[in-house]
């Protein structure tokens, strides 16, 4: 039971006490028999009420009856001994009504149990009495109705707002996984793939060939490191990267294909996150093309205009049938489309791969 549930069971109790204190005082001037009656009616209400107000979950049309069965003891209380304060129990029962039933529903629920009970009041005492206590408890369950539907309104919203954040917040958490995984796919992928590549050529050359090929091996297993090391480090940061040295070293580590690299002279891109788009696409291109290819050249090409910039790559490898999206192209092309850009990839049997990532130059970019 939530506190507000407590404060409002105990809080209708007391209600339910003091309703009965003028007849409890004057109950040797009543017929035992209608103070009988008078008393189930009574303590059948208080059982009601505490089942309605523990706060438990329970199907609505108990609740409903509940409340019914509670407003029925409200009558035969005021029928056989009304002391005119019974009124006050029909607004317990709005109380209970606000958080099970409509705005609509509820105040048509009001206005019936507020009929009964002028009916109820008219004939144990005469119209007149009626007429002078029916407003008042009217308005005050309309009063505690509308009040605590608000309460609940707010209450629903506060949680589906708490709910909406815990989604945004594991939303996050997963776009940050899927993040690091990208960085880890794309960036220490293709070193491997170049370390596996480089170590492959000093396997079938000899002399001063084969010391090459394993200097260049070794440079690029220290650049892995380095790449890890920025990865844990600097992941949360953007940082100014200089997209021209960046792709200059790139082509530097790969042996085969041979990477024909076409950037403008004024090359610029200022934006970081831009930048490290363009560099990650340009990598997963060159990866794909020395993993699965088979080409002896491939010609990559940056051209930037104006609002746009645009990464074009081919290859004379062996082609295929059909496109087949891994993890590194479906990657590459959700990155690009979150940045409002576009992918596009073309082959046929023996004609190699044409690829074509497109995307806008933000502003300041």
């Amino acid at each position: 039971m939530t506190s507000s549930h407590r404060l409002q069971r105990w809080g209708g109790l007391a209600v339910w006490l003091g309703v009965a204190v003028p007849i409890w005082l004057q109950r040797d001037q009543v017929k035992p028999g209608a103070f009988a009656v008078w008393l189930t009616a009574w303590l059948l209400f208080a059982a009601a009420f505490w089942v309605t107000s523990a706060g438990r979950e329970r199907t609505r049309r108990l609740d409903l009856s509940l409340l019914a069965l509670q407003a029925a003891c409200v009558m035969t209380l005021v029928l056989f001994l009304c002391d005119g304060f019974e009124g006050a129990l029909l607004v317990l029962v709005a109380m209970q009504l606000a958080p099970r039933v409509s705005g609509r529903t509820g105040l048509l629920w009001i206005a019936v149990q507020s009929l009964l009970l002028g009916i109820a009041i008219t004939i144990h005492w005469s119209l007149r009495p009626a007429l002078m206590l029916i407003p008042p408890y009217l308005g005050f369950q309309i009063l505690v109705f509308l009040a605590i539907e608000a309460l609940h309104r707010e209450a629903r919203a506060n949680a589906e707002l708490r709910a909406a954040r815990e989604i945004l917040a594991h939303g996050s958490r997963v776009a940050e996984r899927l993040r690091i995984a990208r960085e880890l796919h794309d960036a220490v992928g293709h070193r491997l793939v170049a370390l596996s590549l480089n170590l492959e050529r000093a396997g079938h050359q000899a002399g001063e060939e084969k010391g090459e090929a394993i200097a260049m091996a070794q440079s690029i297993s220290r650049r892995l490191l380095t790449d890890i090391g920025e990865i844990v480090d600097t992941l949360g940061r953007a940082e100014r990267l200089d997209l021209r040295r960046s792709l200059e070293g790139l082509i530097e580590e790969i042996p085969r294909p041979r990477v024909h690299l076409g950037l403008p002279a004024g090359l610029a891109v200022e934006d970081p996150e831009l930048a490290h788009l363009l560099l990650r696409c340009c990598q997963e291109i060159v990866t794909n093309a020395a993993k699965h290819a088979q080409a002896e050249n491939l010609w990559l090409d940056v051209v930037q205009e104006e609002g746009t910039i645009e990464v074009r790559a081919r290859d004379d490898g062996r082609g295929a049938a059909e496109v087949a999206a891994g993890r590194g192209l479906a990657g590459m092309r959700e990155r690009l489309e979150r940045a409002g850009g576009r992918l596009e990839v073309a082959t046929r049997p023996g004609m190699g791969f044409a690829v074509e990532a497109l995307v806008p130059l933000r502003r300041g970019a």
